[in-house]
């Protein structure tokens, strides 16, 4: 993976069986110097069937035993046990059933320290206690219809006093804040239900007050927060006209340190009402990513998935769609490249010949069946192009009026994958099936070829599907020996397809689907795809947590030699291979497997920048002075080559100090 950026969207794809008005009135006391951090406060909620007789509430493990107390004289037993991951599930029983519709109530106090945790992190300076994965405050578990436990999403009053000139920040909320002696309270009011995220630091708040007005909230001097706002706040205002209105306060971008994006792992986020980034994805406003991150406000936020079935396709996928959206509308000129390779500065992986790499790798499932390990590669990838295509079949207008209905019609209950096709297919007033059997209920994409003669003004053209067949609507673009062009539409449904089409000139070449409209096995990607396989077998592998077998596959790749190799694959290898080894604390090994990529022949310009930057942690971490200054050198010259997309020059800073 070419940059931290994972881009994950924190929230549950599942909604869960019945919102039970919870409600929090809670305090922190935060001390980052002294690595404290103190939650007490009290949670109630009512009952329901699935609440009527025990009640299951999840806590991260602190410092020392929390107290957790339920109120009201309800006669219950509790025992406790662990979740894998180390947080302690509170589970009461109730001696008798508590009637649908009785509000409980419980307290609670305890110290959660600075213990490390997915999404929770605490240095002297700055704190993430993100609340997705991380039970940092009392959540409430339930279950969904199809047996899958989450937590519950709450409204309330969250106050949280810090030393100046700490600031505590938090999005989606109404906030005020009141000075005491040396500290300052910030009290944030939820009215619509979230899963709470807190962060803390030395930050700076810059504003743009156009039509949505939005925040960025800023550690580093090198964030010009003012253009990140604005800009934002235009991709905003953009997809609410698409997706529909919004009522969220305090839309927000938040910054946190490279350093702790590097500790953690976690690249950045998209929580309700916020962006959460590290420094380097924000020296540059990125509209993919940004479109991304924000068309989540929609498609995991206000409009949840009810059930398994469709659910990656109608959060990961339907946000990815967004973000193609923003760049055709703000950055049209590179909108095909994000089709086909990706868009610059982007996961490259999130695009048609991501795709085609995993799937020459044998990683492909139907969209509407995704597993969550694939919500990502796939979604992100052939799922907003099946997404784009069905949205040019409807016509955009017709399937982006679907989609606002669909919000304001779903988004209190849910939406399942047949509500959202059958949504759809209503807009548009007549079946869909067809396309939803080829592209949402089967793996695979489409493959052809061609061949044309020109008869007087009439160009045969003759179009075979070699694998599965597809209905295709495909653009045809004519190039005339004068320089003109002309481009038409045609359909292709069977095995072969003759057609028939006007001419008025002497033709010199003739191009199926020239702008990559439809995902498929174009001839300049597939000898990448198939090359590059090997790489994504092994990358694959590796966040499978299968490093063992990740690294024997690269060297046995490896031994049987890689001829002519001119798609970086010697390079890949090696560089997955140094990641492995760097990740199992094997310092020299690592750097010596990236010395070996910098050493192929091909080396990739899209991890160039990030094999230099490797090597420099590495060093940084052994105290090797001249091979730290040697790799940041590099990192930052192989940065500015390739348009500085990784912002090489704010990471090397952070090592060098």
């Amino acid at each position: 993976m070419r940059r931290l950026i994972t881009l994950l969207y924190l929230f549950s794809p599942l909604w869960l069986v019945a919102q039970q008005k919870v409600d929090y009135q809670l305090q922190v006391q935060a001390d980052l110097e002294k690595k404290t951090f103190a939650v007490q406060g009290s949670l109630s909620f009512e009952t329901t069937a699935a609440t009527a007789d025990s009640v299951r509430i999840m806590i991260s493990k602190g410092r020392g035993p929390a107290k957790l107390q339920l109120q009201g004289g309800v006669a219950a037993t509790m025992d406790t046990s662990l979740s894998t991951s180390g947080d302690i599930l509170y589970h009461w029983h109730f001696k008798r059933p508590v009637p649908a519709g009785t509000r409980l109530q419980y307290t609670f106090t305890y110290e959660r320290g600075d213990a490390p945790t997915f999404q929770y992190y605490v240095d002297s300076s700055f704190c993430m206690a993100g609340g997705y994965g991380s039970a940092w405050y009392p959540q409430v578990m339930v279950r969904a219809n199809d047996g899958t436990d989450d937590y519950m999403r709450g409204t309330g009053t969250l106050r949280v006093t810090v030393p100046q000139p700490l600031m505590a920040v938090m999005a989606a909320a109404t906030v005020k804040t009141t000075k005491g002696a040396g500290t300052q309270t910030f009290e944030f009011h939820y009215a619509q239900p979230d899963i709470f995220s807190l962060y803390i630091g030395k930050y700076t708040r810059q504003e743009s007050s156009g039509k949505i007005p939005f925040y960025t909230y800023s550690l580093s001097r090198a964030i010009n927060g003012e253009e990140i706002s604005r800009k934002a706040s235009s991709v905003l205002e953009f997809l609410t006209g698409e997706f529909g209105p919004l009522t969220i306060p305090n839309f927000s971008v938040i910054e946190f340190p490279e350093a702790v994006a590097e500790l953690t792992g976690i690249g950045g986020a998209s929580i309700l009402g916020g962006v959460v980034m590290p420094t380097g994805a924000l020296r540059e406003f990125n509209y993919a990513l940004f479109g991304h991150e924000i068309g989540h406000q929609w498609w995991g936020n206000k409009i949840l998935s009810k059930g398994s079935m469709g659910a990656e396709m109608m959060s990961e996928a339907m946000a990815q769609y967004g973000s193609l959206q923003v760049v055709e509308h703000f950055d049209s000129t590179r909108a095909i490249l994000y089709r086909k390779k990706g868009y610059p500065g982007y996961l490259s992986d999130q695009s048609g010949l991501g795709y085609l790499k995993n799937a020459a790798a044998g990683n492909d499932e139907p969209l509407a069946t995704l597993s969550s390990k694939n919500g990502h590669i796939l979604g992100d990838s052939k799922g907003f192009m099946a997404l784009e295509l069905l949205a040019s079949v409807a016509g955009k207008p017709v399937f982006h009026k679907a989609l606002r209905n669909i919000g304001d019609k779903y988004s209190h209950d849910g939406v399942t994958w047949q509500q959202f096709l059958q949504e759809v297919s209503a807009a548009h007033g007549s079946s869909l099936d067809w396309f939803y059997r080829q592209w949402f209920d089967r793996t695979g994409a489409p493959a052809w070829e061609s061949n044309w003669k020109q008869q007087g003004n009439t160009l045969q053209l003759t179009v075979t599907q070699k694998d599965s067949l597809y209905r295709l609507p495909l653009e045809v673009l004519v190039v005339y020996r004068n320089g003109a062009t002309a481009l038409q539409h045609i359909t292709v449904e069977e095995r072969t397809s003759q057609l028939q089409l006007p001419v008025n000139g002497i033709v010199d070449s003739v191009q199926i689907d020239p702008y990559f409209r439809v995902l498929h096995w174009d001839e300049a990607l597939t000898p990448i795809a198939l090359a590059q396989s090997k790489v994504a077998r092994v990358y694959n592998l590796r966040i499978q947590q299968k490093p063992d077998e990740a690294m024997a596959l690269a060297k046995s790749y490896l031994a049987e030699g890689i001829p002519n190799d001119q798609y970086g694959v010697e390079f890949g290898l090696y560089y997955m291979m140094g990641r492995i080894t760097a990740i199992r604390n094997k310092p020299d090994e690592a750097i010596s497997w990236y010395r070996h990529a910098l050493q192929s022949a091909t080396r990739s310009q899209d991890l160039l920048a990030y094999t230099y930057y490797r090597i420099a942690q590495l060093a940084a971490a052994k105290h090797d002075n001249a091979l730290l200054e040697w790799a940041c050198n590099n990192a930052v010259t192989a940065d500015a080559a390739n348009q500085k997309m990784d912002g090489m020059e704010t990471k090397v800073l952070l090592l060098r100090k």
